[in-house]
C-alpha cells in the first residue's frame, strides 16, 4: 500500500511531477496495472493543465486538448498492457488492449503459450474462446482440459467468431469422441485377451494369509484410426458390443451425433456416421431411443447424415417422408420439421415446401410459395389446418400467376 503521507510530503517538497513519479514507480513495481494506468492519465492531464482527476468526465476536456489527451490514453494503455504481457498476466493486459480495440498483442501472447497440465486454464480459455481472440484454439483447450462434457455444453451456446469457427469446433468434437471410442475399444480388446488366459498371482498368496493380486494390463495407446477402421474393428469383434457393453458416455455420443448434422461437407461428417454405426450395434437397457423419426436413435441420425452425404438419397428421403406423413395423420408435426430441415440443407426448396405444408401454418408458406410460383403447398396446409381464408387466398394467388387470370 502506497504511503499517502509520503506522497503528500513529496508533492509539497518536490512538486506534483515528483509525486506522480513516486506513485507511478510504486504502482508499476506492485503490478497494480489499473492504478498505474490512471496515474499516467493524471500525469497527462496535469501537463495539459486539465482537471487532474483521471476519472473526471471527458466533457471537461476542451476541444483543443481532446486529440492530444486521447493519444495519451492510447499510449498509457499500451504501456501498461505491454508490461502486463511481459509479466504473463494476460487477463490484466486484455483490459487495456480491449479498451484500445487492439487485440493482436494479447492474441499473439495466447498463441505463443500452451497451458501446462498444472496451469490455470480458465483465463487462457476465456480470452481465446469467449473473448474471441483465438476461438478455434480456445475450444481445443476446452476439449483438452475439461473434456467432452464441457465441450458439448460450450457448443450448446452461441459460438464466438461465427459459422466458420463453429464448424471448426464441431469437427474437433467429432474427432475427439471418435478417438476416445477407438482407444477404449482397443483397451477392451486387450483386457478380454488378458482375461482369456489363466490369471497368475504375483503377490499376497491367500494360502499365507494375503489377498491374491493379479497382473494388470498395461496401457498401450492404439495407433490412430483411419477412415473406416472403426466399423471394420467392430465387424471383426462383435463381442465388443454385447449386452450392456458401453465404451463411452452415451449422452456424449448422442449429442455429438446430433451436432454433426450441422456440419458442412467434410471428413468428420463421415466419421460421425462411424459413431452412428457403433451406436446402432449397442444392446441393453441404456441404449437411447427417441421419438420418430429417431425412435431408433442412431439409425435415424445415420439416415440423416447419409442423406447429407448423398448416400442412397432416395432411400433416406423416403425414410423421413414416410415418418412425416404418418405422424401428420396423428397430429404430430415433429417428423415433418425434421424432413423440412433436411430438405433445406440439401437445397431441395420445392420438396421442402411439401414438408412445410405439414408442419407450418398456411400463412407462413405464402412467401416461399410466391417465390416458387406454386401455391399448392399453401392450399394443402390450409386444407389440413381447416383454414378457409388462406385456402381461398392460395387459390386466388395461383390464379393471379396464370396468363389472363381474372
Amino acid at each position: 500500500m502506497v504511503d499517502c503521507e509520503n506522497l503528500e510530503a513529496t508533492c509539497a517538497e518536490k512538486g506534483p511531477l515528483a509525486a506522480l513519479d513516486s506513485l507511478e514507480n510504486h504502482l508499476r513495481e506492485s503490478r497494480d496495472y489499473s492504478g498505474w494506468f490512471y496515474t499516467l492519465l493524471m500525469r497527462s492531464r496535469y501537463k495539459l493543465d486539465l482537471p487532474p482527476t483521471p476519472t473526471a468526465p471527458a466533457e471537461e476536456i476542451i476541444e483543443a486538448h481532446q486529440e492530444v489527451y486521447e493519444e495519451s490514453i492510447r499510449q498509457a494503455g499500451r504501456t501498461v498492457g505491454q508490461a502486463a504481457l511481459q509479466n504473463g498476466q494476460l487477463d490484466a493486459a486484455w483490459q487495456f488492449y480491449k479498451l484500445l480495440g487492439e487485440p493482436e498483442p494479447v492474441r499473439q501472447a495466447l498463441l505463443a503459450r500452451l497451458p501446462g497440465e498444472n496451469d490455470d486454464w480458465e483465463v487462457p480459455i476465456r480470452l481465446a474462446f469467449y473473448e474471441g481472440l483465438a476461438p478455434e484454439l480456445g475450444f481445443e483447450w476446452v476439449l483438452a482440459r475439461y473434456g467432452l462434457c464441457n465441450a458439448i455444453t460450450t457448443l450448446s451456446q452461441e459460438t464466438p467468431g461465427g459459422p466458420a469457427v463453429r464448424q471448426h469446433c464441431l469437427r474437433a468434437m467429432v474427432r475427439a469422441l471418435r478417438d476416445e471410442l477407438w482407444q477404449r475399444l482397443h483397451a477392451d480388446l486387450r483386457h478380454r485377451e488378458h482375461a482369456a488366459n489363466a490369471p497368475v498371482p504375483v503377490e499376497g498368496d491367500p494360502e499365507n494369509g494375503g489377498d491374491a493380486a493379479y497382473e494388470t494390463v498395461p496401457f498401450v495407446k492404439a495407433p490412430p484410426a483411419g477412415p473406416g477402421d472403426l466399423p471394420r474393428l467392430l465387424d471383426q469383434h462383435p463381442e465388443l458390443t454385447v449386452e450392456d457393453s458401453y465404451h463411452i458416455d452415451l449422452s456424449h455420443l448422442q449429442s455429438t451425433v446430433q451436432f454433426a448434422a450441422q456440419l458442412e461437407a467434410c471428413p468428420e461428417r463421415t466419421l460421425a456416421r462411424e459413431l452412428c454405426d457403433y451406436g446402432k450395434r449397442l444392446k441393453g437397457r441404456f441404449v437411447p431411443h427417441g421419438e420418430p423419426p429417431f425412435e431408433g436413435f442412431f439409425t435415424g441420425w445415420d439416415h440423416f447424415l447419409a442423406a447429407m452425404e448423398g448416400d442412397d438419397l432416395p432411400l433416406r428421403l423416403a425414410y423421413f417422408q414416410g415418418h412425416a406423413e404418418k405422424a401428420a395423420g396423428e397430429g404430430n408435426p415433429y417428423p415433418a420439421e425434421i424432413w423440412l430441415d433436411l430438405l433445406k440443407k440439401l437445397g431441395r426448396d420445392r420438396e421442402a415446401l411439401q414438408a412445410a405444408a405439414i408442419c407450418q401454418s398456411a400463412s407462413a408458406l405464402r412467401g416461399p410459395c410466391r417465390e416458387l410460383k406454386d401455391f399448392r403447398p399453401m392450399r394443402e396446409a390450409a386444407r389440413r389446418q381447416k383454414d378457409p381464408v388462406h385456402f381461398l387466398a392460395a387459390i386466388l394467388e395461383q390464379r393471379a400467376l396464370e396468363p389472363r387470370a381474372r
